[in-house]
């Protein structure tokens, strides 16, 4: 699908064209995108609505991890454990392209000498990571093993190294979120699904009985940036759509959505903001992800990310656990959180002496927790739930990103019950195809080519320079520090796709910069 595919799925809806659907899909993140999916295998009629662009949102803003939860053994979520890790094995083994295992290291002290007083003990973690493995029915890329201090030493330059006796290293992996929502919703739309970006649900109505089988009438309104609408004659219509059920996928903004459904959304949400930092990796070349126990008992992970390629390669580190309660399409890194991460970073690698300099951006997400009544946001639980309000729209919060498939499925037997399951271990896409991608091209970008954004416009309708660049590509994760050389040679290959002119270009380029220079905003702040 491209941005002509869109233009015209979108003027035959608003020409009253459309079927009616089996089901309307209101949220472009990973569940609504694995729940497209699955209905599409199950042979179902699906439309799914986006107010933003795909994977804006939360989806695009995590710690960028497949993994297990080696923390949740703590909560004893087994069950979670069991299945995330069922799920990774599962991503590793099929999607080589799109998830990639990863070392973790537990750093192990004399308990006088911790860098933090919440550290566990080293039997414990034994203990732990012989059931992690053993909940992967030790299918894994590597079992647990021992580090002796030196090879830590080596492996962590800067590392605290006083009462270090060693560390404990396991398995799980790192992928691209955005990426992974985007091959999603490909497969669905190889399989029958539409899907439709910065296109926002304004009402959802339940007709009136005595119509059987039941029926909503879904308003939907195009919501194109305003870079965008600046430059067009004419603004999209609102149009109608025709649909058996509705299912909303929108994680945090669920009770915030009182406007468009008649019945409320029937649940309390408990918005929990993470922030990361993004800190280059010639300046903290670490070979592995560092987790570190936080002295309020936190996990915080130190993750290398050089599969960017040469000279793109960075550090993510996070993340934090705070309540959201403001605007949810304006979360940002607050300037405590920042010195909270970068002290956590001081305590254990107290020769690296990594300062805000180091730091060339943040992000910052909301995850979709339920209020269970939980101390805190670290103890809410990452189960997911799934209910129906009063007029019977379908609502899904809460899980997690590695166990996308097993959730869209249930959410699809609820919706649906009765239907028949398609194969959805079947991979999103296949390795070879994703190779051959940006092969050819003019280097842009660490391991990234100009035939890769070209690939992408042609094929996952970004409509704005900020969508190729911060989910389309990682170049974002230069933050305002991204050559302004490549950021123009980006717009020109989106102008050249998407027919702007030169003023809609400079518009393009403005609105861009001013996002990446979002990610430094806290410095100035002083929240």
């Amino acid at each position: 699908m491209n941005s002509k595919s869109r233009a015209r799925g979108l003027q035959r809806l608003g020409a009253g064209q459309g079927p009616l659907y089996d089901a309307v899909i209101i949220g472009g993140g990973i569940v609504g995108a694995g729940v497209a999916r699955e209905l599409a295998l199950r042979g179902l009629k699906i439309v799914l609505f986006e107010k933003g662009d795909f994977a804006s949102a939360t989806s695009s803003k995590s710690s960028k991890l497949i993994h297990g939860g080696l923390r949740y053994l703590e909560m004893y979520d087994f069950g979670l454990v069991f299945e995330a890790l069922a799920e990774r094995h599962w991503l590793i083994k099929t999607h080589p392209h799109l998830v990639l295992p990863l070392e973790f290291v537990l750093p192990l002290y004399e308990r006088e000498d911790s860098p933090s007083p919440a550290a566990r003990p080293g039997w414990m973690l034994q203990m732990g990571l012989w059931l992690y493995d053993g909940l992967a029915l030790f299918r894994t890329p590597f079992f647990h093993k021992k580090l002796t201090a030196a090879r830590m030493k080596e492996k962590f330059p800067g590392l605290r190294m006083k009462g270090l006796e060693g560390g404990l290293a396991y398995a799980d992996a790192m992928m691209m979120d955005d990426e992974m929502v985007l091959e999603c919703l490909a497969d669905a739309h190889l399989h029958g699904a539409e899907s439709y970006n910065y296109a926002r649900v304004e009402k959802v109505a339940l007709v009136p009985e005595p119509r059987s089988p039941r029926e909503f009438l879904i308003t939907v309104k195009e919501n194109l940036p305003p870079q965008a609408t600046a430059h067009r004659a004419t603004s999209g219509e609102a149009f109608t759509v025709r649909t058996k059920e509705v299912i909303t996928c929108v994680g945090p903004w669920t009770d915030r959505m009182g406007d468009v459904f008649q019945g409320g959304s029937g649940m309390v949400m408990k918005p929990s903001r993470g922030i990361h930092l993004l800190i280059p990796w010639k300046r903290f070349p670490i070979d592995g992800c560092l987790v570190m126990f936080a002295p309020d008992k936190r996990i915080i992970f130190v993750i290398p990310r050089k599969d960017f390629g040469a000279g793109a390669e960075m550090v993510i580190v996070g993340t934090t656990d705070a309540p959201e309660r403001g605007d949810l399409d304006e979360v940002h890194a607050h300037g405590a959180e920042v010195q909270y991460l970068l002290a956590n970073l001081a305590s254990f690698f107290p020769d690296a002496k990594l300062t805000e300099k180091d730091i060339v951006s943040t992000y910052a997400g909301v995850r979709p927790l339920l209020d269970e009544g939980a101390s805190n946001e670290a103890k809410t639980s990452r189960e997911h739930e799934i209910w129906h309000n009063s007029d019977g729209v379908v609502f899904v919060a809460g899980g997690k990103y590695t166990t996308f498939r097993p959730m869209s499925a249930e959410i699809a037997d609820f919706a649906f019950p009765g239907t028949k399951p398609g194969d959805s271990k079947q991979p999103l896409s296949k390795p070879e195809e994703y190779k051959a991608r940006g092969q050819g091209g003019k280097p842009l970008w660490g391991r990234f080519t100009e035939e890769d954004v070209r690939w992408a416009l042609s094929n996952q309708v970004p409509l704005t320079l900020e969508d190729v660049v911060f989910r389309r590509t990682p170049l974002w994760t230069q933050g305002p520090g991204l050559e302004r050389r490549i950021l123009e040679r980006v717009a020109d290959l989106c102008a050249a796709a998407l027919g702007w002119d030169s003023a809609r270009r400079g518009a393009e380029i403005k609105a861009t910069e001013a996002k990446l220079a979002m990610g430094m905003q806290w410095r100035a702040r002083g929240d």
